[in-house]
């Protein structure tokens, strides 16, 4: 049965381009913020991380520009509207500001300078110029349905890579990167990572998007659009499913019970839970026995506890104890290769007889190579913009943006999950979209919400309010 979806695998290019250019035609000639935000995305985990090319100048390979900068420089030529907050606004841009400014900092003391830049220009650049085209937000509160409808375009892609590698052992896109431990090592032990390569990558994205994705669905009336929607979303689940990496499955747990603790009136807790029933049923019947793949590996954790030949535990104890306890404020110098040498000079290859890149947790990496002030600056930035989400969904129950901030913020709490255990804030395919997403829900906050209708008293009525000598001035 199966077999019979392979001759439509040479569609997939043809109708990629064509997606492609579409995109490209409502992004620069439509000025459409929507498409053009969902295509910056897409660039960066398909062409500037997954194919890893871009604009090749003479003499300057290495600062090349990258295909989702062109995209960017037109986001931000036709920006919207700026929205201001006061105060808190300009408490995140300046911490924000900060965060980056120390990394810049750390770069500068890299095992060479050289190689600090790169790094820099590699991996924070792209989450400098996510934050610049997302923090504005859209100017409409439709255009946040239609990012999130659009963004579908890109989970069918990740999607279908996944369904293709998992059942025909073919790849619909071919990348050099394919080759590269990242993608066979994981493989090889049944797990998928679609275009992210390493499944744990995935699954972080999944978790960040899920929620957004699956309130998006639940509220669609067009038939068409909903049944686009349903299929969308079972693809992103399968391939979340075909990652079977634990941080990111209680990163997701973590999220459903965010989502399911804070309240709204027009979607109570009991649908929640019904909504999310309904969900494990479909799933139950496209996908029978996909709690078993999913949590598999929960069964083996001792078994794998060392799939890096040493466990993170000892990873992250030989971290704390002895780098950032020598190197507190302001770290160890961005990079790799600064890490890989600070941890020799430490003794760790000798001990472990084990060369480790990297601790294998975000927060633990911003503070070896930032310092624990970056780390605090982070998590600052992080809280303010929950802390502020929240206010906004408990003073606007009743608002239609409130369910879609919930939903954006329970995906941005279990992304936090995720850092603990693998180094998504310093890859170039997820770390972007988190800040994406996180900026583009604060800028819902200022939004003004929907006015409540309240129906005016018919001219029968209206005598009885007027004998009661109530004032009808604000029947609107």
């Amino acid at each position: 049965m199966l077999g019979l979806l392979l001759p439509f695998q040479r569609l997939f290019i043809p109708g990629l381009i064509l997606l492609l250019l579409w995109a490209i035609y409502r992004t620069i000639l439509k000025k459409d913020r929507p498409v053009g935000l969902v295509l910056f995305i897409a660039l960066i985990i398909i062409v500037d991380s997954f194919y890893n090319t871009g604009i090749y100048i003479p003499g300057m390979e290495r600062g090349s520009i990258k295909y989702s900068e062109v995209i960017c420089f037109f986001l931000l030529l036709h920006g919207g509207e700026t929205k201001s907050a006061g105060g808190r606004n300009h408490l995140i841009i300046f911490l924000t500001v900060s965060y980056f400014l120390l990394f810049f900092y750390a770069a500068l003391r890299g095992y060479t300078l050289e190689n600090g830049i790169n790094n820099y220009r590699r991996l924070i650049v792209p989450q400098i110029l996510a934050v610049w085209v997302a923090y504005k937000g859209f100017d409409e509160k439709e255009d946040y349905k239609r990012f999130l409808f659009y963004f579908f375009f890109l989970v069918i892609i990740v999607g279908l890579f996944t369904f293709w590698d998992a059942f025909f052992d073919r790849w619909i896109l071919k990348s050099e990167v394919l080759y590269n431990p990242i993608y066979w090592s994981s493989r090889k032990q049944g797990r998928f990572g679609s275009i992210f390569l390493n499944p744990n990558y995935l699954g972080s994205f999944f978790v960040l998007m899920f929620f957004p994705l699956f309130i998006l669905t639940i509220k669609q009336k067009m038939i068409w659009k909903k049944i686009f929607c349903w299929g969308g979303l079972l693809l992103f689940i399968f391939a979340f499913i075909k990652t079977e990496s634990r941080g990111p499955m209680l990163g997701f747990a973590g999220s459903i019970l965010f989502f399911l603790a804070i309240p709204t009136r027009q979607f109570p807790i009991r649908r929640k839970v019904g909504a999310l029933i309904a969900c494990v049923l479909i799933l139950s019947l496209f996908l029978p026995g996909f709690f078993k793949a999913a949590t598999g590996r929960f069964s083996s954790v001792e078994e794998n506890m060392d799939e890096d030949r040493v466990s993170r535990s000892v990873i992250w104890e030989f971290t704390i104890k002895n780098l950032i306890a020598d190197y507190p404020l302001f770290g160890i110098g961005f990079g790799e290769l600064q890490y890989i040498m600070t941890m020799r000079k430490y003794g760790f290859l000798n001990e472990y007889k084990y060369t480790l890149h990297n601790p294998h947790n975000s927060y633990l990496e911003i503070a070896v190579m930032a310092g624990c002030v970056t780390l605090l600056i982070f998590l600052r930035v992080c809280w303010v913009v929950i802390k502020s989400n929240i206010v906004y969904i408990r003073r606007h129950q009743d608002d239609d943006l409130s369910l879609f901030l919930l939903a954006m913020t329970s995906g941005i709490a279990g992304f936090l999950i995720c850092l603990m255990v693998d180094m998504q804030m310093f890859t170039i395919s997820v770390a972007p979209v988190f800040w994406v997403i996180l900026f583009i829900s604060r800028s819902l906050t200022f939004l003004k919400p929907s006015p409540v209708f309240v129906r005016q008293p018919d001219e029968e009525e209206r005598p009885l309010y007027e004998n009661r000598h109530l004032d009808i001035s604000h029947f609107r």
